[in-house]
């Protein structure tokens, strides 16, 4: 039986080092920046037309995009959420700094290494063997058990950790921020590509009218009741509606290029649904529009909360640096079994063992320390610079939707009416023109005026969707997901 030969302890050193761990970490503790205390993200009230039921609610919806219902686009952003490859990279950076913080808080306990080695050796007649048999020549087998650890007496191995976490923090809000950024510009080029599809339908339109309108005149002046004035002016008219087609038809295609990049696949595969869905399905305006009180906005925009947890890490590496010019506590501990043959190796004769404690002051290092202890502080006025930076930059983003809510809505409605208004005015030219009562000139003029305005009436559509899109983002996309990422990827203290 194998006797203890390590001699007899007293608890008192360890648990002294135990209760020194416990102590406070050196350097700032971080305190979380209060929100900006304001009442309203505009100077005056805006008309969002927000659904007066929503007044006071606090939550933009999960999966927010499905309020346009429209199929195409919630196939679009499935998608892209599952195949996008800067999500597959950010879950892996994400992955990185987690096994950072794993790794970093192995350190708090100690390393354990076992070795073996095995030598044949000749001391020689000169000197002595170092074996009592006094064999010059033989053979040394040396089993060893080393334990060594650095007790984290002035926390700066905490405050690494609570750096890294923090980092890791940062890393996770940055992947929520880019996927509400991804689903944002699906949307936002879904809606576009719908804008396209209902100009190159109108377009096709007017020019298959102006086509046969111009057959028409040709008969006519065959037969002698059109002049060829008539037959010019109406082949005009059908050459500038016909130049009309190819830019939208450019713009629609690197649209669909563009959807397809962001749902990670090439640009010459079809996307889910196929092209005829962006005309099937169209994108409704949503019934009601989220409105939140200022206040909440801080807590819930992903890049802010981003910027938030790297003000805390880099409060957290001031402690490092502080921990780096105190005094450093380190104990060993080694068990060896050396013997000339692997039998009997591990007995009680052959056993040696050995303890060390060290404590290892800085005294001069040419300035380096106390340099990075002041470049740490630095790194955390910049960071604490930035975090307003970008709070700031949320509430404008906020306040420059809301403005844009306000105006588009106003556009959209007068576009509308002059919609109504050139088609009210068309109705009766034509009326006036089968009569005899005008020219044709003038029955040109007002179809390419409802022409131009059922365009325009389209793209304000589209702007104001846009709108819609830009508000959700703005304040901070689905807050529920966000909530969800954050709390799975949270590491303990």
């Amino acid at each position: 039986m194998l006797k203890n030969t390590f001699p007899k302890l007293s608890p008192l050193p360890f648990a002294l080092a135990v209760l020194l761990a416990g102590c406070a970490a050196v350097g700032p503790d971080y305190q979380r920046p209060e929100a900006p205390v304001v009442s309203s993200f505009t100077r005056e009230s805006v008309n969002t037309t927000v659904n007066t039921s929503l007044m006071g609610q606090e939550e933009v919806h999960a999966e927010w995009w499905k309020a346009y219902g429209s199929p195409r686009v919630d196939a679009l952003v499935t998608r892209a959420l599952a195949h996008n490859p800067s999500i597959e990279a950010g879950l892996a950076t994400l992955k990185a700094a987690q096994e950072n913080v794993t790794a970093q808080r192995g350190l708090f306990y100690p390393t354990v290494s076992a070795g073996y080695g095995a030598s044949r050796q000749n001391s020689g007649s000169v000197l002595s063997s170092p074996l009592n048999s006094g064999d010059n020549l033989f053979n040394l087998h040396t089993a060893q058990l080393t334990v060594g650890f650095v007790p984290d007496v002035l926390g700066g191995n905490r405050r690494q950790v609570e750096s890294l976490q923090a980092s890791a923090l940062s890393q996770a809000y940055q992947l929520d921020a880019f996927k509400i950024t991804l689903v944002s510009n699906v949307v936002a080029a879904a809606i576009q590509e719908q804008l396209l599809s209902e100009q190159i339908a109108i377009v096709k339109n007017a020019i298959q009218i102006a086509q046969d309108q111009l057959k028409q005149l040709l008969r006519l002046k065959n037969s002698g009741y059109s002049s060829g004035l008539d037959v010019a002016q109406q082949q005009a008219t059908y050459a500038q509606t016909v130049a009309l087609l190819p830019p939208l038809q450019k713009q629609i295609d690197q649209t669909r290029d563009l959807l397809a990049v962001l749902c990670g696949q090439l640009p010459a595969q079809a996307l889910p649904g196929g092209d005829a869905e962006a005309t099937r399905n169209a994108i409704r305006k949503p019934s009601a529009l989220p409105q939140i009180v200022p206040s909440s906005l801080v807590a819930h925009r992903p890049d802010v909360q981003a910027a938030q947890e790297q003000l805390h890490a880099s409060y957290a590496q001031i402690g490092v640096a502080v921990a780096n010019m105190l005094p450093q506590l380190s104990l060993s501990a080694n068990l060896a079994f050396s013997g000339g043959a692997l039998g009997g190796l591990f007995s009680a004769a052959n056993t040696s063992w050995g303890l060390l404690g060290g404590l290892t002051q800085p005294l001069f290092a040419g300035g380096m320390l106390s340099a990075r202890k002041r470049a740490a502080e630095a790194t955390a006025q910049a960071a604490k610079a930035q975090y307003q930076s970008v709070v700031l930059t949320a509430f404008q983003n906020v306040a420059d939707t809301l403005y844009a809510l306000d105006a588009d809505a106003k556009s959209l409605t007068a576009a509308q009416d002059v919609e109504t208004a050139n088609t009210q005015l068309l109705t009766h030219t034509q009326q006036q023109f089968t009569l005899g009562y005008t020219s044709r000139v003038v029955l040109l003029a007002a179809q390419q005026a409802v022409l131009q305005a059922q365009l325009a009436r389209v793209a304000s559509h589209a702007m104001y969707l846009g709108d819609t899109v830009a508000l959700h983002q703005a304040l901070g996309g689905g807050w529920a997901v966000n909530t969800r990422i954050v709390s799975a990827t949270t590491l303990p203290p």
